[in-house]
């Protein structure tokens, strides 16, 4: 009996194996998966935590009716860039089975801001950047709490325009997703203004913006859902 008590114990061990590793794997890519998720909404909390503490306590209470939005994020590799004098994009291998949806905003791995989606397939999905000609995007000024509209020209660079001219924006100062629009959430880091123009028809000016991005450097990005 203690024999064949031995035995059986020892093919039990041997078949158990096997099922163990197959196990740990799917465990391994489902921590791995859940480490991402957090990864990104940490990032995000962090840049809104720096915007909180430059803030105004009556801005605060004024903005801060409305609740946060709740998100998801789908990891993504890039396959390739397809920039072309249409568009400044890439391909992501992450697609509409994976839960991907069009106008869905896309991040890099420190939470800063890449762009959107355009297009998407079965398995893959085009993301529109933020250094194409077409794209806008409702930014902040952390510093002076101004708001205004980026977007990106072959002369002028990543400019926001038509700020007010008595705001108080100066070079240095950080540069985030305002949360007016349903595509980005607020607190999405952008970049950092670089320069400042002459006033415009005496009301306006526009503020030069350099992008934390380096979109040669982007190897994985982040989908929100």
């Amino acid at each position: 009996m203690d024999r064949t008590r031995g035995f059986v114990l020892e093919v039990s061990a041997y078949l158990y194996v096997p099922i163990q590793w197959v196990e740990t794997i799917f465990t391994i890519e489902k921590d791995y998966r859940e480490l991402q998720q957090r990864h990104i909404k940490a990032q995000i909390e962090l840049n809104k935590t720096r915007t909180l503490v430059k803030e105004n306590q009556r801005l605060r209470s004024m903005l801060g009716f409305k609740g946060d939005k709740n998100f998801n994020v789908i990891p993504a590799n890039v396959l390739s860039d397809v920039g072309s004098h249409t568009m400044n994009s890439l391909t992501v291998d992450q697609g509409s089975e994976d839960g991907v949806t069009l106008l869905s905003g896309v991040v890099d791995a420190e939470a800063q801001l890449v762009g959107k989606v355009v297009a998407i397939s079965p398995h893959t999905a085009l993301v529109q950047l933020v250094s194409d000609k077409n794209f806008r995007v409702s930014v902040r000024e952390m510093r002076s709490r101004d708001v205004g509209i980026l977007s990106y020209t072959l002369k002028t660079g990543y400019v926001i325009q038509d700020v007010p001219k008595n705001a108080e924006v100066i070079a240095g100062d950080s540069v985030v997703t305002s949360g007016f629009s349903d595509i980005f959430p607020e607190h999405i880091f952008v970049g950092w203004v670089s320069t400042i123009s002459p006033v415009v028809e005496d009301y306006v000016k526009s503020v030069r913006v350099d992008l934390a991005t380096d979109f040669n450097r982007v190897e994985e990005v982040f989908i929100l859902k």
